[in-house]
């Protein structure tokens, strides 16, 4: 180590191992250099006080839809990872569903060279699934998993599209293997595609189309369509031995499904988006499309996050799916004819460090989903989801004394709303770090297009 490092952190509470320490933190070239508790420290470029602050890892989310290629009116990546940056988030998994998909080796390869372009964090992506022939190419390029979908929108085609759908068993459990003897593991967004259609088309001829009809037809009666769709994934796992995340978890029975088939050696783990512990039966009579269809019961809601703090709860990740409002606001009439989602990483981690001020989460929990595992989900730990000497200095700050009230118009995603805005929060990222970069500080990013850098899969790394 130098005598002077790039940048030094004094006076705050740094979450190591566990447990917060008072501790200074030394970053040079990008890594963090050292943990000092003693209070000692060398000289430093760049001295920033830290004094009643906490810093925990950056946050890492594997589950983002930056529109990009194809779709860039409504995110791009430079948007997108701004976004990211303001809510304490260092690192970016994309989605494959752009325009065109992510189908061939042409067009991952073109893609993560254009994105790379515009990255403001460090960021990864996901493969397609359905060429098969094409997804050793995709892995090869660095791939960091295959994304599946077992859902097509039965009406819109999209985000859902039907070019990237697996709705045959024997594709799915192919893939599985694929991906399997490649070294890399399979992300697989759940549905029983024949019912979510069947109860849709009842609806259509009923003339009964608008958000909370979607969602009854998309969960099925007692959520048996994610039930059915889950159980299948398991059993396939368990018979490939293959890796497989399970995406959308929105069940306590699902999440003790996963579990329990995790404690007898099946490689399966779960991911909750925080929005349906966050978006509950008013935000969807209020926004209606806006909060599709995300509009669970509150004892609903209430169980999710017991079951995040018990410990069933894998990853959180926030499927950030930015739509402008303009191209939502039909799904009032007929919500089969919009897109779904909204957007998430600029506010969603302020409202869950207020669940963490109010004492119905631990902070133990929320770095442990957001930041360790995923890490270890991506095969980046310990160089990522720890703050340790040797590990990226990938660092979010928090105050939590910091107060006040969410809008639209402090928002980095392109499409400028968030579905949190209007709610007050006590606990807030002020500062991220990325690579040692400052790239936020007290809401404002800054930072230059193309300092992220590309992820690839432990396999690509090792070939």
């Amino acid at each position: 180590m130098s005598k002077v490092v790039d940048l030094l952190l004094v006076g705050g509470s740094v979450y190591s191992n566990g447990n917060l320490v008072e501790a200074s933190v030394g970053i040079e070239d990008g890594r963090i250099a050292f943990l000092s508790a003693e209070g000692w420290a060398p000289a430093a470029r760049r001295t920033v006080d830290m004094r009643g602050k906490i810093l925990v890892p950056g946050f890492i989310d594997t589950h983002v839809h930056f529109r990009d290629p194809g779709l860039t009116y409504k995110e791009d990546f430079w948007t997108g990872t701004q976004a990211a940056a303001a809510g304490g988030v260092t690192t970016v998994v994309d989605m494959p569903n752009n325009k065109p998909a992510l189908l061939t080796r042409d067009r991952f390869r073109a893609k993560r060279d254009s994105v790379g372009e515009r990255a403001l964090v460090d960021y990864a992506l996901y493969a397609g699934a359905t060429n098969l022939a094409e997804i050793p190419g995709m892995v090869e390029e660095g791939a960091i998993g295959v994304k599946i979908f077992m859902v097509a929108d039965p009406k819109s085609h999209y985000p859902h599209d039907p070019e990237l759908f697996t709705g045959d068993a024997g594709e799915l459990y192919d893939t599985l293997r694929l991906a399997r003897d490649l070294g890399v593991y399979c992300a697989v967004h759940p549905q029983n595609q024949q019912l979510f259609t069947h109860e849709s088309r009842k609806r259509w001829a009923a003339g009964t189309t608008g958000p909370r009809d979607f969602l009854e037809a998309y969960f099925g009666e007692n959520f048996v369509g994610d039930h059915t769709a889950i159980s299948t994934l398991i059993e396939m796992s368990r018979a490939a031995s293959a890796r497989t995340h399970i995406l959308h978890v929105r069940t306590e029975r699902s999440l003790r499904m996963i579990q329990e088939a995790a404690g007898e050696g099946v490689p399966v783990s779960s991911e909750v988006n925080p929005k349906y512990m966050l978006l509950g039966e008013e935000d969807m009579a209020r926004m209606g499309p806006l909060s599709t269809p995300y509009g669970l019961p509150l004892a609903h809601r209430d169980a999710l996050l017991d079951c995040l703090g018990r410990g069933l709860v894998t990853v959180l990740a926030t499927d950030h799916a930015p739509h402008t409002r303009e191209e939502l606001e039909p799904g009032w009439k007929d919500a089969w004819s919009i897109p779904f989602g909204n957007p998430q990483l600029d506010h969603v981690s302020a409202v869950m460090l207020t669940l963490v001020s109010q004492g119905r989460l631990t902070l133990e929990t929320l770095v442990h989903t957001m930041s360790t595992n995923p890490a270890k989900l991506l095969g980046l730990h310990p160089r990522k989801g720890v703050l340790q000497p040797g590990a990226d200095a990938d660092i979010a700050v928090i105050d939590m004394a910091r107060t006040g009230v969410l809008t639209d118009d402090e928002c980095y995603t392109k499409v400028k709303w968030s579905p949190y805005s209007g709610r007050a929060y006590t606990g807030r990222v002020v500062m991220t770090i990325s690579g040692g970069r400052i790239v936020m500080q007290d809401g404002v990013v800054s930072g230059e297009p193309g300092s992220g850098r590309f992820l690839r899969n432990v396999a690509a790394n090792a070939a």
